[in-house]
């Protein structure tokens, strides 16, 4: 075994037991691993603190810290978990840099001798075959992040916009080679709100994604000090919130881009359901939580535990399920 390190979540590590660490009231319910390398990813994110020219704390995955733990360590944690405390899912979140595949092949191949927990994988654009590689060594479900809405976008916060290595066309054709190596509804993308892109254009996304078998996984925009975005705001909460109830539509409802209407400015005016739905919707589903990889909550990963919570990482309380009501209820039919 020639992997020495990995980063894992704080919340995560808290899980396993790996040290003195604060216990969380909501915790992982997917151990999130990340591959270790010295010093930056070669990739030039603007929102991220791995990112080439951040001055971030390479500690910090958005706004939640990885602290560094021996891979064996990790493995032998994992082993002997309790059944009460096994995660439902292990997710490997793969920086950019030379030995990033051959890395990620070995820590799939040493997990997979300790437990048959889940795989999945968020990776950069890898070769066609290096995908089939991950498929045979077992791993379950593959994401690759647009994080932009646009390709517009996605030139200003990870492509050549800003110095990075990504292009919208190649990570769009690795997500399609993707589909047919893992098959629709076993890959993912992210795509992050709040960096210029109307809600139109996020919603028209999301229909051309789920028309693909691509799941979707929205994420609010979180400054970190340090990177490129430091300054930006994050997205207001009403926003947010309509563009969940879109892509929880849109997915599990078969609704389509007709069944929402648009101002001038691209903003979300008018859902087509009723008030009686949207009620059932806030009660009876998850809508409004962490949406991904199924077993996938990402505790406070773009949230301060003060709020406001952009996507929850458990159950809705009562007070809550009332205040997104109020909160959008005017928007719909």
């Amino acid at each position: 075994m020639t992997i020495e390190k990995i980063r894992l979540s704080v919340g995560s590590a808290s899980v396993l037991d790996l040290g003195a660490l604060p216990q969380f009231k909501n915790p992982s319910t997917t151990c999130y691993v990340m591959t270790f390398t010295e010093g930056h990813c070669i990739a030039n994110c603007g929102f991220c603190p791995q990112a080439r020219s951040s001055r971030s704390s390479i500690e910090k995955l958005s706004r939640v810290t990885w602290p560094i733990f021996f891979f064996k360590d990790f493995l032998t944690k994992l082993k002997y978990m309790p059944f009460s405390k096994k995660f439902k899912r292990i997710c490997i979140q793969t920086l950019n840099y030379p030995e990033n595949f051959d890395d990620l092949i070995e820590i799939i191949t040493q997990i997979r001798i300790h437990t048959n927990i889940p795989i999945s994988v968020a990776i950069p654009p890898f070769l066609k075959e290096q995908l089939k590689e991950l498929k045979i060594k077992g791993v379950e479900r593959v994401g690759i992040a647009l994080d932009g809405a646009t390709s517009e976008v996605f030139e200003k916060i990870k492509g050549s916009k800003i110095g990075g290595p990504y292009t919208w066309e190649e990570h769009f054709q690795k997500l399609n080679e993707a589909l047919e190596i893992f098959s629709p509804g076993f890959v993912s993308t992210h795509i992050i709100i709040g960096l210029e892109e109307t809600e139109k254009q996020v919603i028209e996304l999301i229909e051309e994604l789920y028309n693909l078998g691509i799941i979707v996984s929205m994420f609010a925009f979180t400054p970190i000090k340090g990177t490129k975005f430091e300054n930006i705001p994050q997205p207001a909460i009403l926003s947010f919130r309509k563009l969940q109830l879109g892509r929880f539509l849109i997915f599990n409802n078969k609704r389509k881009l007709k069944d929402f209407t648009f101002n001038t400015r691209g903003q979300i005016i008018n859902i087509n359901i009723s008030k009686k739905d949207l009620n059932m919707i806030i009660n009876d589903t998850n809508a409004f939580l962490t949406s991904g990889c199924p077993g996938c909550n990402r505790p406070y990963y773009t949230s301060k535990p003060s709020g406001p919570i952009y996507n929850y990482p458990r159950t809705l309380t009562e007070k809550e399920k009332m205040e997104i009501f109020e909160l959008i209820h005017t928007f719909i039919n």
